[in-house]
């Protein structure tokens, strides 16, 4: 069974003096149908390469939620989670080994590449329509779920990313890298009950699964 890498938010517990690496189960819900294992990866790791050396990582998911540090106004960071991801980011891309980005996974992709964030409204806890401009997996305008108020501006796109679907005020809500085994979509597959064929058939593709 393959095993795919996937990022954890971090959580600070009020009166314990704790900070917790968290991920919600219904990721592995969905990557049971692909048949593919979860490994949790800590955000205290040594080092990214070391994950990937020892856990014999097929490819790399950069979960959501947590601010980015860059993200205007940023609140609820977590420093040891950013340089894990830019780590992680660094080490797929000289090894090519697929990586896809989630929501702040996507944004972290964003920035490390050269890009910049903006606050938006409207795109927390809601379902909207977006407009697909380069991928079969998707139908030409569909609708996809929303759990964020930060986005990627169409001007903020990194320079070796490129637009694959857009929102309807013209944020970028998924991309791909010109050259490496690099993407990134805005909403989450895994709170879709039951799994969308769509996203499973995207999911399958980009992590060559």
């Amino acid at each position: 069974m393959q095993r795919i890498g996937i990022t954890q938010r971090v959580e600070t517990i009020p009166g314990r003096g704790e900070r917790r690496d968290a991920l919600d189960q219904r990721w592995q819900a969905l990557f049971t149908a692909l048949g593919v294992l979860v490994a949790p990866l800590p955000n205290g790791a040594p080092s990214a390469d070391l994950l990937l050396d020892e856990l014999g990582l097929a490819g790399v998911i950069l979960s959501g939620g947590n601010d980015v540090a860059e993200t205007p106004e940023a609140a609820n960071v977590a420093p040891e989670r950013d340089r894990l991801e830019r780590d992680l980011i660094r080490a797929c891309l000289d090894r090519g080994l697929p990586l896809l980005g989630v929501c702040r996974g996507m944004q972290m992709i964003n920035v490390a590449l050269g890009g910049y964030l903006a606050r938006t409204t409207g795109h927390a806890g809601v379902e909207h329509p977006i407009t697909v401009t380069d991928c079969p997996h998707w139908p030409d305008a569909w609708r996809v779920n929303s759990y964020h108020d930060v986005c990627v501006p169409a001007a903020g796109l990194a320079p070796d990313l490129r637009c694959l679907a857009k929102a309807g005020n013209g944020d970028v809500e998924a991309f791909s890298h010109a050259r490496a085994k690099c993407h990134g979509i805005m909403w989450h597959p895994e709170r879709e009950e039951p799994p969308r064929a769509e996203d499973l058939a995207f999911l399958s593709h980009v992590l060559e699964l």
